[in-house]
């Protein structure tokens, strides 16, 4: 079903990249790509970065880079988006796969597990986080089957695989681990312990930021008109309104014999919609109609306000509906299993439109870089690539940059970083103004190109870099002074 769902953008599964809008502008995106290239070749990437000083440490970019490092080697391919593609497809079936596993374990005939896998295909949010432009903050499915073993009494399995969910997505490793003590509170839960210790030294040095302020553009959260599946917000804040059938489907366990399960699996439900919904919640995209007490736990908790995403935990949210859904079904000749399998076809289409398939597979400037393969080593410039785009390039040119995962730090009174003082200086470039002196300190630094890559409109202001550097010598190419140092050769 969950193919079937998708035979639209599988299409476009050779051709063109399954992720955002705008896909070589999105961080995430390029961060992702970035890394995959970095695990994929020799070296240290960051120190090609913010040249010639060098970038931070990943875990202050990237906390959470594992999968580019574990699959990077295996799946890198800067000529095809089958490798990108695939992946993100995997981590959807697999989310799929260990919610029909849960709904199993949780007592569910085989039908009625392929029902509720079903739904959660159908489920618009389940795809979008996957396949714009993230490659682990969506994957969800090391927590439901780390749910799946812990209804079957293999505690330390199930706290290993909510461990191993806190890798790929912090919040949603946390999250899981809530859910799992009020399902059922076993002691070997606490082997969660065991790969989340080694991920909390790693990530130490990032301990003094993590209580940070609120995201400028608000948090992301799921409104109620998506929690109950209407059509009046976009694709990707929606929920498949057949999975409100879970909760009645827990209320009747409740209420027939299993009093205690079905309490458990409606506070595991409440919790998971209480985050997802956000510190504000409201009815639409944007607006706010009350305040949550998630608000203050966000801000009580140290590390709770940096989860500027509360719509992730609808991640977590769609498969535990979709076992009530079902339980639900158990009540009922199993033919009727077939309604929800139904009611997820006729929601194909929201399913399509969650994610813009077929993004173009090459960043902008992929001309000046095929000018590059033939041209003198050098560090370059990419003068409209400051903090983000430029990434998109540097796993084709592999050369040396200014830019980087984040923009060079801006200089401190009485000196501090180079890349810093230069991209300052730099971006008078994009005003069309002269910067006398520039191009020679560039080359002294090793820097032999600059790269104008019109990436947005209006077009860049060339004047005052020509007046500086001449004519382009290349596609969007401009050649600084020679002689200067050779560090930066690669």
């Amino acid at each position: 079903m969950a193919l079937v769902l998708l035979e639209r953008p599988l299409r476009t599964f050779e051709s063109g990249l399954w992720g955002p809008e705008n896909a070589w502008h999105n961080r995430d995106f390029l961060g992702a790509w970035w890394l995959f290239w970095d695990a994929a070749t020799p070296g240290d990437g960051l120190r090609l970065q913010n040249w010639p000083d060098g970038a931070l440490a990943l875990q202050h970019h990237i906390p959470n880079p594992f999968d580019g490092w574990l699959l990077g080697s295996l799946l890198w391919d800067a000529d095809s988006p089958l490798w990108w593609n695939g992946m993100q497809l995997c981590h959807h079936l697999l989310n799929v796969a260990a919610a029909a596993v849960l709904a199993r374990m949780a007592g569910a005939r085989t039908g009625g597990a392929l029902a509720a896998g079903a739904l959660v295909a159908a489920t618009p949010v389940m795809l979008h986080e996957i396949a714009g432009g993230r490659t682990l903050s969506g994957a969800v499915w090391p927590g439901l089957l780390g749910l799946a073993f812990l209804l079957r009494g293999r505690g330390v399995v199930a706290g290993l695989l909510i461990g191993l969910q806190g890798l790929f997505y912090l919040y949603t490793g946390v999250l899981f681990g809530l859910v799992a003590l009020v399902l059922r509170p076993l002691p070997g839960l606490l082997a969660a312990g065991l790969p989340m210790a080694a991920y909390a030294a790693w990530l130490w040095p990032l301990a003094s930021g993590l209580h940070g302020k609120p995201p400028p553009a608000g948090f992301t959260s799921l409104p109620l008109a998506g929690l109950v599946g209407l059509t009046e917000v976009p694709e990707r804040f929606r929920l498949h309104a057949g999975l409100l059938a879970g909760l009645p489907g827990f209320g009747l366990a409740a209420l027939r014999g299993q009093r205690s399960t079905g309490l458990r699996w409606l506070a595991a439900v409440g919790l998971c919609a209480l985050v997802a919904l956000g510190p504000e919640p409201g009815w639409s995209v944007g607006a706010t109609q009350v305040t949550s007490p998630l608000a203050w736990v966000m801000w009580a908790l140290p590390g709770a306000g940096r989860m500027h995403h509360p719509l992730r935990a609808a991640l977590v949210l769609v498969p535990l509906l979709a076992v009530g859904v079902a339980l639900l079904l158990e009540r009922f000749p199993s033919r009727l299993g077939a309604i929800p399998v139904v009611l997820a076809f006729l929601g194909r289409t929201p399913i399509e439109q969650a994610v813009p398939f077929g993004v173009e597979p090459t960043p902008p400037g992929a001309d000046a870089v095929a000018w590059l393969t033939t041209a003198p080593e050098g560090a370059v410039v990419d003068l409209t690539g400051a903090g983000d785009a430029a990434l998109g390039l540097q796993p084709l040119h592999g050369r040396p940059m200014l830019e980087g995962l984040r923009r060079p730090a801006p200089p401190r009174r009485g000196g501090g970083p180079v890349a810093g003082r230069l991209r300052k200086q730099v971006d008078g470039w994009l005003d069309g103004t002269s910067q006398p002196g520039l191009a020679e300190e560039l080359a002294a630094h090793g820097f032999r190109y600059v790269l104008v890559v019109d990436r947005r409109e209006p077009p860049v202001d060339r004047s005052g870099l020509e007046l500086d550097l001449g004519e382009a010598v290349g596609p969007g190419i401009y050649a600084l002074p020679s002689g200067g140092v050779r560090g930066a050769e690669r």
